[in-house]
């Protein structure tokens, strides 16, 4: 009895040990394999970065690819150049098609001028391509004197051929306006005397507007004016029936045309007869 309890005495103690040492041998292998993963992170971070050392930088690989890629080589300037110069003599659409529109457009003595950002282009009064030559947008602004001599003459006999066109036309319109002249002021009394023109054969035609046979006369008493240069034509407007002008020269009926002579008498009776007025114009420019 007492050896069996010795050996359960015994048994316990030597458990005791056994108990104690097992955390102790679980943190040293935790140590150990803390160790072997640093080691390990740190051999993976070496070998990154020697990888990354030994790797091209990309980025300089493409900027000097770009570079490369945006400088035009010699050859191809001089075939551009050959190319525009081959547009000699061409005429100004196929000049277009292979330039495109122009950036300015001038007008000289040989004809039109083209100028583009590298070329001016002179065609001549055709509009055939008379001479190509190289330029610079600098250039642009500093045109040859003598050219922009030429360029200022032109616009200036351009403004006065315009000046010119305009003062004629407005003489023309007061030469009709004096040949022709309408009154219509409501059928009120008219100054006849104060309207004929000295010097002229003046035609008076007394009209309504509703009035056809007067609308059939009128056309061919204002032709007679325009085309003789010794005529001029008063017309007047009665309005209706009664109106004082009527009542002041006692018409009976429209259209009443008198015709007056260079000294402002009246050479007949009044009538609606064309011929007859006719008669009456070559009668007062004869007198």
């Amino acid at each position: 009895m007492n050896i069996d309890k010795l050996r359960v005495s015994k048994c316990r103690v030597g458990r005791k040990p056994s108990a104690a040492r097992v955390p102790l041998l679980l943190l040293s292998a935790g140590m150990i394999i803390a160790a072997g993963a640093r080691s390990a992170s740190a051999a993976e971070i070496q070998a990154a970065a020697t990888s990354a050392d030994s790797s091209p930088a990309p980025a300089a690989v493409d900027r000097s690819e770009s570079d490369t890629a945006s400088k035009p080589s010699s050859s191809d300037s001089k075939s551009d150049a050959r190319d525009a110069q081959s547009l000699a003599g061409r005429g100004s659409e196929e000049v277009e098609a292979a330039l495109g529109k122009p950036t300015g457009k001038l007008q000289t003595a040989q004809g039109a001028l083209w100028l583009y950002a590298d070329w001016r282009i002179q065609f001549d009064q055709q509009g055939r391509a008379l001479r190509i030559e190289k330029d610079q947008p600098v250039r642009l602004s500093k045109l040859d004197p003598e050219f922009v001599a030429t360029s200022d003459a032109l616009a200036r006999a351009a403004a006065a051929r315009a000046a010119a066109d305009e003062a004629e036309l407005a003489r023309a319109a007061a030469i009709r306006a004096q040949k022709i002249r309408i009154i219509s002021n409501g059928g009120e009394q008219v100054d006849l005397p104060s309207i004929l023109t000295e010097g002229k054969v003046t035609i008076v035609d007394f009209y309504a507007e509703w009035c056809g046979p007067c609308r059939q006369m009128s056309p061919q008493l204002e032709q007679m004016a325009r085309t003789d240069p010794d005529v001029v034509l008063v017309k007047i407007d009665i309005v209706k029936w009664g109106t004082p002008v009527a009542q002041q020269f006692d018409l009976k009926s429209i259209p009443n045309v008198r015709v007056f002579n260079r000294s402002r008498t009246q050479l007949s009776e009044p009538t609606h007869d064309l011929d007859l007025v006719l008669q009456q114009v070559n009668q007062a420019k004869g007198s």
